[in-house]
């Protein structure tokens, strides 16, 4: 019974890795929006606020895959 004590702490947290694609994803295409929005001429807020949404959201998918929450 203490070795199996031992052998679950010793696990390290699973890792899921749909927050890892999820995030890379929403990072790259809020990116991708951002670029777009600003080098257009008239001002699209919304749009802006839309793609940062997903950059923060990225980036928060990456930081569960990283630390394992």
């Amino acid at each position: 019974m203490h070795n199996q004590e031992i052998d679950t702490e010793n696990q390290q947290p699973k890792k899921n890795i749909w927050n890892l694609v999820l995030g890379i994803v929403f990072l790259g295409y809020g990116s991708f929006r951002l670029y777009q929005k600003t080098q257009l001429q008239e001002s699209d807020t919304f749009g802006i606020i839309l793609a940062v949404g997903f950059i923060i959201f990225g980036i928060y998918d990456l930081y569960k895959y990283f630390k394992g929450v």
